[in-house]
């Protein structure tokens, strides 16, 4: 397999030269403060915002750094202790106990998925997640946890088809 080739200022610089020469004469004038302006300005390279940041280091971490990072959110303020509380379509009780689905909901789920003939990863991409992602099904077949976005993504899946 071919090494991975470098993307240092090195290599965007060549690029600017090579690719955008009146970009890089630019930089070359003092227009552009740095490689990486001249090659945001050129297309080169994205604009990393704090979310991006976020969720790089989000996607790198273990469970651990997760759980201590979700710890540190709910002693924050800025994440709910509890599980979001809803209605389901009988009105009575919320799709979640303790980040686990009902067994009310479960049937519920289970019951729409059955009348659309929705296969999970179906459900998944109306959920707006990948297809393979695995939550809702561990969670209807083995009662594990869910995390909140995907309790809310639920609830709303739920309401958007109470007709059925």
């Amino acid at each position: 397999m071919a090494k991975k080739q470098a993307r240092d200022n090195a290599y965007y610089e060549e690029r600017l030269r090579r690719d955008h020469p009146s970009i890089y004469a630019d930089l070359k004038a003092g227009r552009h403060r740095t490689v990486t302006d001249a090659a945001i300005a050129a297309g080169l390279k994205k604009v990393r915002t704090r979310l991006l940041e976020l969720k790089n280091a989000w996607a790198k971490a273990d469970a651990a750094e997760r759980a201590d990072f979700l710890k540190w959110l709910m002693a924050s303020g800025a994440l709910s202790t509890s599980p979001p509380t809803s209605t389901t379509s009988t009105g009575t009780t919320g799709i979640a106990i303790d980040q686990r689905l009902t067994p009310e909901a479960s049937r519920r789920i289970e019951l729409i998925m059955s009348k659309r003939r929705l296969a999970m990863g179906d459900l998944m991409i109306e959920l707006g997640y990948p297809s393979l992602n695995p939550s809702v099904g561990m969670a209807l077949a083995r009662g594990t946890r869910l995390q909140f976005d995907v309790i809310l993504a639920l609830q709303k899946w739920l309401a958007a088809n109470t007709s059925v």
